[in-house]
């Protein structure tokens, strides 16, 4: 421990602190990456102090930017603790270290700064020396005669004395690199290193390198997962507030005592026009900002503590910052009405745990009415599967019904799922619960005249859908045919939809006047239902109707055959 507070303070003796003008710098190069990134960086007048002046975060997300590879030059630069911080979150896998990350990164540092390096496995960074070449290595010593030509070709020494076979081939070149540069370094620790080996008891070892990373990870905000899991405890909105300081000790009020404050994971939303990234722009109190940076790094590394550390890429990390950014901006936008004077306040006096939780609560909210309403309705009793609603009304229950839940945008959205962000969001939502909750009612109605049993007998298997059940038995009623579900002959749907069509003889088919008797054939009176209402009702079908018409609207009554039978039921025999 001593020996990692000289360290420490060396790096800080040249950390001189993130300048205003280099705050700035940083800000405009998240949008580039590669190589144009690196050429920024160290085009800077004093890139030395800028890249020991960037929180242990923030330089992770420019390494990965950039690519690993061609970092070289800024890990050369970089702190220890900046080195720690890499290692930590790249080397291990849940609670075992792994060894073919490790050697990557180690093949990495030793290409940067060599002696720095060694250096530092020779003191703070032992444990890591003495597990990974254990589990690494296999070391043979000469005898009394000092020959090693028994050992094998596939042996090498460094001194003639300690003999090492490298247990992985694809490790042999990181390895004996690194053994070569700390026998140059100080050959007495390196034979004391190779001795050392023998009694090292790798479980414990590992244990230990666990813990200590734990700690030094739990600094940025990756808690335990089974302490991080609570970020997902809905908390009423109601118990924010927006007059007091809210008590809690984490994060702290003061920035500045923490170190290097991360100004990327903040950064990445910026762009996105939400009430949160608005609001933070008319901020004039640099100390709030500070602070609220330091709690979104931290929020964000709670999330990803609570999946687990399952993904580390960059995109991945945007991800967790854009689920982050969409929860505050739900409860900001829930609770302020896009007030910015409000949603400042709500920022102020509450922690960003606290608000992400509120929001979130919003969602599980709306998560447990689908699940109270999936209990009791019809088509669950009746063993259909969410798809009998149609693709864009299942889309919105299956996301909703996830353990975590999630929006639909749609099939033409850049995201089909994607973590609520606005109250638009939970409102369309609730929309189409609304909705399929109308519809299943009138389908339990309509099922106890006409029982589904009579599909079997008529040439099934069907893909069932509420489309296709009220289209076809509105069919067969216009048709003059026995009303219920069976599905219509291929000679009465080319029919059915002929009338439809009526005087139209070129696409697009409008099919005038029809949607009104569609929407009468199952209207039901107001109050009618337990819930719903007939409005809801109208306004699915509606949609029903304007799907099935978008559908039709180019295809020739002649061309018409049991392939675009997607919203009528065909005999196929």
């Amino acid at each position: 421990m001593e020996k990692r507070l000289q360290n420490s303070h060396q790096d800080a003796e040249v950390n001189q602190g993130m300048l205003p003008m280099d705050a700035v710098f940083l800000d405009k190069l998240r949008t580039l990456s590669g190589s144009r990134l690196l050429d920024k960086v160290l085009s800077h007048p004093d890139c030395p102090r800028l890249i020991r002046s960037m929180s242990s975060q923030d330089f992770f997300f420019l390494i990965h930017k950039i690519g690993e590879d061609s970092s070289l030059e800024l890990l050369k630069l970089a702190s220890l603790d900046q080195w720690q911080y890499v290692l930590d979150v790249e080397t291990w896998e849940n609670d075992r270290l792994e060894l073919t990350q490790t050697g990557r990164w180690l093949r990495r540092l030793l290409t940067a700064d060599p002696r720095r390096l060694t250096k530092w496995l020779f003191s703070e960074g032992q444990w890591l020396a003495y597990y990974y070449l254990y589990r690494s290595i296999v070391v043979e010593v000469t005898d009394e005669d000092g020959g090693g030509d028994g050992f094998g070709p596939e042996f090498f020494s460094v001194d003639g004395f300690f003999y090492v076979r490298p247990l992985q081939e694809n490790q042999r070149d990181v390895i004996q690199a690194l053994l070569r540069t700390m026998a140059a370094e100080d050959i007495l620790k390196y034979q004391s290193l190779l001795m050392g080996l023998a009694g090292v008891l790798p479980t414990e070892v590992e244990e230990d390198m666990y813990r200590m990373r734990n700690v030094r990870l739990a600094e940025h905000g990756f808690l335990p997962r089974e302490e991080a899991i609570a970020v997902f405890a809905p908390i009423d909105a109601e118990r924010l507030k927006t007059g007091e300081p809210d008590a809690t000790p984490w994060p702290v009020s003061r920035p500045e005592d923490v170190g290097a404050v991360p100004r990327w994971p903040l950064q990445t939303i910026q762009e996105r026009n939400l009430l949160l990234t608005q609001t933070l722009s008319k901020l004039s109190d640099e100390t709030l900002l500070e602070r609220i940076r330091l709690e979104f790094a931290g929020l964000c590394n709670q999330i990803l503590s609570a999946e687990g550390f399952s993904n580390w890429n960059v995109e991945h990390l945007e991800e967790i910052q854009r689920q982050a950014a969409g929860y505050l901006n739900l409860i900001l936008k829930e609770r302020s009405h896009e007030e910015t004077k409000i949603a400042e306040s709500l920022l102020r006096f509450n922690t960003l745990v606290s608000l992400f939780r509120a929001g979130f609560g919003l969602a599980v909210k709306l998560k447990w009415k689908a699940e109270r309403w999936l209990k009791a309705c019809w088509f669950q009793e009746a063993g259909l599967e969410t798809s009998f609603w149609g693709e864009v009304w299942e889309g919105a229950l299956t996301g909703i019904l996830k353990n975590r839940p999630l929006f639909y945008g749609g099939a033409e959205s850049p995201e089909d799922y994607r973590h609520f962000k606005s109250p638009s969001d939970l409102s369309a939502t609730e929309d189409v619960l609304g909705l399929v909750n109308a519809l299943d009612c009138l389908m339990a109605s309509l099922t106890k005249r006409y029982p589904l049993t009579s599909l079997t007998e008529s040439g099934g298997p069907f893909q069932l859908t509420v489309h296709q059940l009220l289209l076809t038995l509105w069919a067969r009623q216009k048709m003059g045919l026995c009303p219920g579900f069976k599905p219509l002959s291929f000679k009465a749907a080319k029919a059915f939809l002929s009338m439809l069509r009526g005087g139209d003889t070129v696409p697009p088919y409008r099919m005038f006047g029809f949607e009104e008797q569609f929407l009468r054939a199952f209207s039901v009176p107001d109050g009618d239902f337990a819930t719903g209402s007939s409005e809801k009702l109208k306004d699915a079908l509606t949609r029903i109707w304007q799907d099935f018409s978008d559908e039709m609207a180019f295809v020739r009554t002649e061309a018409f055959d049991t392939r675009y039978s997607k919203y009528i039921l065909i005999k196929t025999g």
